[in-house]
């Protein structure tokens, strides 16, 4: 009766916290009130050391929102509306993420439809300067007016009261239809905002760049660096990265010379971590046929990322994240098809080149439905958020131990 009575108590503490089960692997997968059909999660962690969760879901067949929820005391929070609207553009691939100046202030961004073509759409920002409880009203960070793709929004705290975004830019598809001296290409932009949402400058960084590829930018000791794929004009499409010094970006340079010649978007951009004067990025490529997810540390004193290593994988879909979990090592997000399936699988990596143990997080569909899973450590443990692909969609949520890793 005693055991019987440990037993009740354990489970009712697993249904305060939204447990719900703990693997053989060290996992433990946490409830989120994400409804059934959600999607597009991504994980943040606030300058105060929040861990914050925002996804999509849908209202009705053409109406979504965007929502968010704070991790605290073992579960996740109730959600929050962010925004809704009924003319977005909501893609596997190109999904909306938080960011934040201060610590009472919140970054979200969406894309919104600007005219009737598939890829005509803008991004839109938002901003909570009183944590979350109330939304400005949206705003462009980009000034055209074009009925063209703008997306693959990546946002950085560049001090307590401006945020630099980068996103892909189609204008120029636009201007190209009026000006034949124009080339018709994505370029990488850039934009400086402020707590009240006022654009205070804006940046080309590439003219020429991979059309539907995230990006992602983390902080260094020296200031921003972005990282994203290029393309070059014999269709050679690697990972570029430039840095923001001095108040402009540097001339792009490559992170590692794939040669990956392909004739179209793979829709698999890279991830960047930093931690003090430290960097690390991974990426998928195609090498002679050959899927292969990579991952290189960035060399300081050289200032050009060191050739790669390449974790143990199978046959990645790649889809990758990155963190540091410690001053030396960093751990690797990456999906793996195996048997029809995908396979979340986390693997860490030191400096010097030693791998840990693989670890396989959950098996999900293959189908772009299943998005790009995304990692954040808080504290003593690394989280998880990916969508659950099936005859539906919903996010679910994971974390680690580090010291499991």
């Amino acid at each position: 009766m005693y055991r019987l009575r440990i037993l009740i108590a354990l489970g009712s503490i697993c249904l305060l916290f939204n447990c719900v089960d703990t693997t053989s692997g060290g996992f433990f997968f946490i409830d989120t009130p994400a409804k059934i059909g959600s999607a597009e999660p991504s994980l943040y962690v606030t300058p105060n050391e929040r861990l914050l969760l925002s996804w999509i879901e849908p209202i009705s067949r053409d109406e979504h929102s965007l929502l968010f929820s704070e991790f605290k005391s073992g579960r996740w929070l109730d959600a929050k509306t962010i925004a809704t609207g009924s003319e977005w553009f909501v893609n596997w691939a190109d999904f909306p993420s938080l960011s934040a100046m201060n610590d009472g202030n919140l970054v979200a961004h969406f894309l919104e439809k600007s005219g009737p073509d598939t890829y005509a759409y803008d991004v839109k920002l938002t901003i909570s300067n009183d944590d979350g409880k109330s939304w400005m009203p949206s705003f462009k960070p980009h000034n055209d007016d074009t009925e063209t793709e703008h997306g693959f929004v990546s946002k950085l705290r560049l001090s307590d009261s401006t945020l630099m975004a980068t996103w892909l830019d189609g204008r120029q598809y636009a201007y190209a239809k009026a000006d034949s001296s124009i080339m018709e290409q994505m370029s990488l932009r850039s934009a400086i905002i402020d707590t009240n949402g006022n654009l205070l400058r804006e940046f080309l960084i590439d003219e020429r760049v991979c059309d539907c590829c995230q990006t992602d930018m983390a902080m260094t000791s020296e200031g921003p660096i972005v990282v994203y794929r290029n393309r070059s004009d014999s269709e050679i499409r690697d990972i570029y990265f430039s840095r923001y010094l001095n108040g402009s970006w540097s001339n792009p340079q490559t992170v590692y010379n794939d040669d990956w010649k392909i004739f179209g978007c793979p829709v698999n951009g890279p991830a960047i971590a930093s931690r003090n004067k430290k960097v690390a990025i991974s990426w998928f490529a195609l090498n002679n046929d050959r899927p292969e997810v990579k991952v290189s540390f960035y060399n300081n004193s050289e200032q050009v990322f060191e050739e790669p290593y390449r974790p143990d994988q199978i046959n990645p879909l790649g889809r990758v994240d990155i963190s540091w979990i410690s001053d030396e090592r960093v751990v690797v997000c990456w999906m793996d098809k195996l048997d029809g399936d995908a396979h979340i699988k986390l693997q860490t990596l030191s400096q010097n080149g030693e791998f840990g143990d693989i670890h396989t997080v959950e098996v999900t569909s293959i189908e772009r439905s299943s998005g790009c899973p995304r990692i954040a450590v808080h504290k003593d443990k690394l989280f998880i958020t990916w969508t659950n692909s099936d005859e539906t969609t919903q996010i679910r949520t994971a974390y680690i131990n580090i010291d499991n890793l």
